[in-house]
């Protein structure tokens, strides 16, 4: 036991002694998740530039642009011309043009059917998607209106001409997130490539700093006895030491406000799942490649399109099965879908099994390698030392 907390000083002490690994793993998480958080503070993006070039300026024209306006995803900027457009688009870069023909109004009352057109700027999707979501909204409240009116102006009352114009009604109900809040649904998925990120490159540097500084078989393996103990006496630290980044993260949801009413028996499973099975990728890695940067350098390739590749904003079944095999093979790709499920639909420990299950059997597998590869080192170094 006393082999053991001497170990444990020993490693805490290598920790404080490297101030890079310090800063990422204790600065990181909180940095980003501070940054990321500003980033998508709102959630929700609102007065998104359009341009209405308006041909026709009549009244019927003015209603349209004081709807679009009253409207808080889009703020109508209006034009009663066609020149220079081009400059306009490059200089503001509008989220839509709107174009309201001549004659609108005058086509309208008399019945000629005249057609708006409505050019999306698809550059940014999100808030192409938001703007044309908006702009549809508003083009269909009119036209419903406009309707309604003609068929009360033939004499028939409000309410028949209402169902006249609408044979059935359609009610949009969301669920999971109802509000669409974009920082609901994207930030946590962040911290948790942020976690990932930390620990991995943290431990990636555990057993390779031994290795180059020639301290694994004259100071640490004596003490430690055994491979297992050695992994563990490498990863407990870290482990420790999460649990004060964990604490940061939970306050960073209330700082931002994200709702956390959630299992907390299902959170503290996931995120120790996760937390287990990066540790071991990051052990992994640190005795495959005895060298520190080579170590970061090789994981930076796996870490930087984990998140991508992980299913969390493009959907797994619509991607390639060889892809689809590489994600699986990453924990950050369970994690997420976990997460998905704790934060958005309320599910509890049973429901995320799968999910859980799949990181942990990667644990293992990592593991089980780490200990083959340290295992054939020690007998190599055993047979220097005899033919010496």
């Amino acid at each position: 036991m006393k082999n053991w907390i001497s170990l444990l000083k020993r490693e805490f002490r290598l920790f404080s002694s490297n101030s890079v690994i310090m800063a990422i793993f204790l600065g990181a998480p909180l940095a980003y998740g501070l940054l990321f958080g500003a980033v998508y503070k709102k959630g929700k993006v609102d007065n998104l530039p359009i341009l209405v070039i308006d041909l026709d300026n009549t009244p019927m024209s003015h209603n349209l642009i004081d709807m679009l306006d009253d409207n808080e995803v889009v703020t109508p900027y209006v034009v009663y011309n066609q020149n220079n457009i081009r400059h306009l688009i490059i200089e503001t870069e509008y989220s839509s043009i709107i174009t309201v023909p001549e004659n609108f109004e005058a086509d309208i009352i008399q019945k000629r059917h005249p057609e708006v057109q409505v050019e999306v700027n698809t550059a940014n999707i999100l808030t192409a998607n938001y703007a044309s979501k908006a702009i549809q909204i508003v083009l269909g409240t009119l036209n419903a209106g406009i309707e309604i009116e003609g068929i009360k102006k033939q004499g028939v009352p409000a309410i028949t001409a209402n169902s006249l114009y609408e044979s059935f009604g359609v009610s949009y109900v969301k669920f999971f997130n109802a509000s669409a809040n974009y920082m609901e649904f994207l930030w946590p998925g962040m911290i948790g490539v942020i976690v990932q990120q930390v620990f991995m490159l943290a431990l990636a540097l555990s057993f390779a700093r031994e290795f180059e500084e020639h301290t694994f078989f004259t100071e640490f393996m004596p003490k430690a006895k055994n491979i297992v103990n050695a992994m563990f006496l490498k990863t407990i630290p870290f482990w420790i030491m999460g649990v004060v980044i964990l604490a940061l993260i939970r306050g960073m949801f209330t700082l931002f406000r994200i709702p956390f009413d959630i299992n907390p028996i299902a959170a503290v499973a996931l995120i120790t799942a996760l937390v287990v099975s990066v540790s071991f990728l990051g052990v992994l890695f640190s005795v495959a490649i005895p060298s520190q940067l080579k170590a970061t350098e090789v994981l930076m390739v796996i870490a930087t399109p984990s998140f991508v590749v992980s299913g969390f904003t493009w959907p797994l079944s619509q991607m390639p099965g060889y892809v689809v095999a590489f994600a699986k093979t990453i924990p950050l790709t369970h994690f997420l879908e976990g997460l998905r499920k704790l934060m958005l639909y309320h599910a509890n420990l049973t429901d995320l099994m799968p999910q859980i299950k799949a990181m942990m059997i990667l644990a293992a597998v990592f593991a089980g390698l780490s200990f083959i590869l340290l295992e054939i080192k020690i007998r190599r170094h055993k047979k220097r030392v005899a033919l010496q």
